[in-house]
């Protein structure tokens, strides 16, 4: 057994740990877990039975992870080489069966990581070099390529497919199936093949408390914005002046525009590729 196993660690006798590994207090690894080098579990984690870990890769506390997942693995990328790169996941997360999270890359900066307080559902697939903030909701079989941001707060439903180097804004609700090619505005929900922005996210404001009369500014805005190709952005943007300075969100969803001309393919994170080192 690993030296840096805490005492009240609960390690079914038939997981595969390699002596590397750093197991917290309270932690519980099921059978035929396989846990590699360089990984270190946090405090009160939960690995149900077949759950792979591979490192270097640390996992934060009280996280749960459903059979069969796979978390740390080599990244998909025909460029990597065995570089050293990592997974790097928050506390209280629930990951679900037959997830996938790979590692980094070189050129992607080095580390996948996952915020705190998401939900990982069933069969989702996330890439190397992904970013993913707290309180993320992903169902079931999506999939994103690698360098997707995903802000605070989105959800993502289920069988959705997410190009490399898109952004999924804050609190932002992506429908069931859609094809996302472009970056997600904030506040808002997108479906379609390829997705589109409809509306903005009432039900999922609402839920958090947001006031009636910030939610009707952003419509406003985002019927300006988003929906009125007629008006100059700059002109929309203009208009909303007295509201940025009253609404944080509003100025958020403006700067999202502005940011979106500077963008490659609607994808503002395209553009800040290294030309040195193109990705496929």
């Amino acid at each position: 057994m690993p030296d840096g196993v805490h005492a009240h660690a609960t390690i079914h006798p038939t997981a595969v740990i390699h002596p590397s590994v750093e197991i917290g207090e309270g932690v519980e690894i099921g059978p035929y877990c396989v846990i590699g080098a360089d990984v270190r579990l946090g405090k009160s984690t939960v690995l149900h039975n077949h759950v792979t870990v591979l490192g270097p890769a640390v996992i934060g506390e009280e996280n749960v992870v459903y059979p069969y997942a796979v978390l740390g693995a080599e990244p998909q990328d025909l460029k990597y080489a065995g570089h050293d790169t990592s997974l790097r996941i928050g506390d209280r997360n629930k990951i679900r069966e037959h997830v996938t999270i790979h590692r980094g890359t070189e050129f992607g900066g080095g580390q996948t990581r996952i915020g705190s307080d998401c939900l990982i559902m069933v069969g989702v697939h996330i890439a190397h070099d992904c970013q993913i903030e707290d309180e993320v909701v992903i169902a079931n079989n999506s999939m994103l390529g690698g360098h997707c941001l995903i802000e605070e707060g989105a959800t993502i439903a289920g069988g959705v497919g997410i190009h490399h180097f898109t952004t999924v804004s804050r609190l932002s609700f992506v429908a069931g199936m859609a094809r996302v090619t472009r970056d997600v505005p904030p506040f808002t929900i997108v479906e379609g093949s390829p997705a589109e922005p409809r509306k903005i996210n009432t039900t999922g404001l609402i839920r958090r408390g947001w006031s009636n009369e910030e939610i009707e500014v952003l419509r406003r805005a985002f019927r300006k914005l988003l929906r009125s190709p007629e008006v100059p952005f700059r002109d929309a943007i203009e208009e909303f002046s007295d509201a940025k300075r009253e609404f944080s969100s509003v100025a958020e969803l403006c700067r999202f525009v502005e940011r979106a001309e500077d963008g490659v393919h609607g994808r503002y994170l395209e553009s800040q590729r290294d030309s040195r080192n193109p990705r496929r």
